[in-house]
């Protein structure tokens, strides 16, 4: 069988290495244990599995005890099986007997970040979307794409980030370098939508000669304008009222432009849920 990076037989010789220097990257997990001991049986294959299944974010140390007696006095252990958890050099936690998996995890759970880089990076990305700090959005999306180019998530929020900020251009060259099967999900034709928006935008000509007017078509072609430039409330409310009085304006023009900018936005921006409830209401 082939030994798993993430599980280490720990001994005086490594003990330094692997538990003290290599918490300061990732916690390590310390399992006391004894070959005479029952509950130490039944709790290996626990934590060989979680170590597996955790996949790194933490390395499983096992300690033999009558072959490292030394060891388990450093540590103070008394009974086995003893498991300890280290983190940054320092004791942070530690458990005794065979617990169940659960209760196992449950302890893992208060000290581990078991989320994936690319989890990490969306949330944060999310974050920043969510209080209008596009620019930085931005700058941190496109360092996160060179560490991770093969994630299209990322890459799919970088375009909703580039739009969100009239960067057409750019955001273009993003969508395009996606993959075939990925521009057809909802989001992503919502954000090739978004890049109509550009084009169904009014010259200033004619948006000169809207000021004076309120009809469905006036309110749509200010609709376009608001959104190209980044009134993106104020887009919406011009939709939302040609959906209150002129439902069928254009076959439901209006109606597919909110899902458009719904996708546009995200649904982590904090426009979206107020504008889908009002649409709901409206259609229902």
């Amino acid at each position: 069988m082939t030994p798993s990076p993430h599980i280490v037989d720990i001994t005086l010789e490594n003990v330094q290495q692997v538990v003290l220097q290599g918490s300061m990257e990732r916690p390590v997990l310390v399992d006391f244990w004894a070959d005479w001991c029952a509950p130490c049986k039944a709790l290996m294959p626990i934590l060989t599995k979680l170590a597996e299944e955790y996949a790194g974010h933490f390395v499983l140390a096992k300690v033999n005890i009558d072959e490292n007696p030394d060891l388990a006095a450093q540590f103070g252990v008394r009974s086995v099986p003893s498991v300890m958890l280290v983190s940054q050099g320092q004791l942070v936690d530690q458990f005794n007997g065979a617990l169940p998996e659960s209760e196992i995890r449950a302890f893992l759970g208060k000290h581990l970040d078991t989320r994936s880089p690319a989890e990490i990076v969306r949330e944060q990305i999310d974050q920043l979307i969510g209080d209008g700090q596009l620019e930085q959005a931005q700058a941190y999306l496109q360092e996160a794409i060179t560490q991770l180019p093969d994630d299209i998530e990322l890459q799919v929020l970088l375009a909703r980030v580039l739009l969100q900020q009239q960067k057409t251009d750019d955001a273009k060259a993003v969508l395009d370098h996606l993959p075939e099967t990925e521009k057809g999900r909802p989001d992503v034709k919502g954000l090739i939508s978004g890049l109509k928006f550009v084009d169904a935008a009014p010259s200033l000509e004619v948006l000169a000669t809207l000021s004076d007017r309120d009809d469905s078509e006036a309110r749509y072609l200010k609709a376009m304008n608001a959104l190209v430039q980044g009134e993106h409330e104020q887009a919406l409310e011009l939709l939302i009222a040609i959906m209150r009085d002129d439902r069928t304006f254009q076959e439901g023009e209006a109606h597919k432009a909110l899902l458009e900018v719904f996708a546009l936005l995200g649904e982590s921006h904090p426009l979206v849920a107020p504008y889908r409830r009002k649409l709901f209401t409206l259609m229902y």
